[in-house]
């Protein structure tokens, strides 16, 4: 009885065997060009058929994973400054970047869809004033030479009496990247903001 059970479940394991196997279809196909026992039960439990799908109604997977650029700040887009001299004590305020954050999330096939984060903070220097205060913050993503998305905002914010300082932040969503070659880079940069050379990298 029990060299009977094992025969048993041996033949059961033949077409699981049969499909780890290179080339173990092409070697039981019949000679009148039809497919094989052992193919067409490996079929069934593939696909539940006795033939299989054609190659372009194989599933295929949407979300593969993506690589989500870094963020890069601009040479000489880090912060800008108002002077009221040429010395340091004429500085009326600077608007700098402090951080950078980016989340990818993909649309298939490679692509994927972009959103940018970028936290700042405003210091009033020693002729400075309380007041409002902003610049012009550029966001640029690229693939080589093309340029895939460029976007620019308004950013800063307001210091009031007593305080040093106050923080900013903006979130730029939406931007599409669509699949192709070559590396995708992201750039901010505040003030006109053309320079695409980075000056450091930041990765929250």
């Amino acid at each position: 009885m029990i060299d009977q059970t094992l025969r048993a479940s041996r033949l059961l394991a033949l077409p699981f065997l049969c499909l780890t196997l290179a080339g173990c279809g092409s070697s039981s196909s019949s000679s009148s060009g039809q497919p094989s026992t052992m193919q067409t039960i490996g079929n069934v439990l593939m696909f539940q058929s006795s033939k299989p799908p054609a190659p372009d109604q194989l599933a295929k997977d949407e979300d593969e994973p993506v690589t989500c650029p870094e963020v890069i700040v601009a040479d000489g887009g880090a912060a800008i400054r108002a002077q009221a001299g040429e010395d340091s004590g004429g500085l009326r305020h600077q608007i700098s970047i402090t951080n950078v954050a980016r989340e990818c999330t993909p649309t298939g096939n490679g692509g994927f869809r972009l959103k940018v984060g970028v936290e700042g903070r405003i210091l009033l220097g020693p002729a400075g004033s309380p007041g409002s205060y902003g610049a012009t913050l550029t966001t640029m993503v690229t693939r080589g030479t093309n340029v895939i998305a460029r976007r620019s905002a308004r950013v800063g914010g307001t210091i009031a009496a007593g305080q040093g300082g106050a923080d900013f932040s903006h979130i730029e969503d939406g931007i599409v990247v669509p699949a192709g070659k070559g590396d995708v880079e992201v750039i901010v940069g505040l003030g006109q903001g053309g320079a695409v050379t980075p000056a450091r990298q930041r990765r929250r």
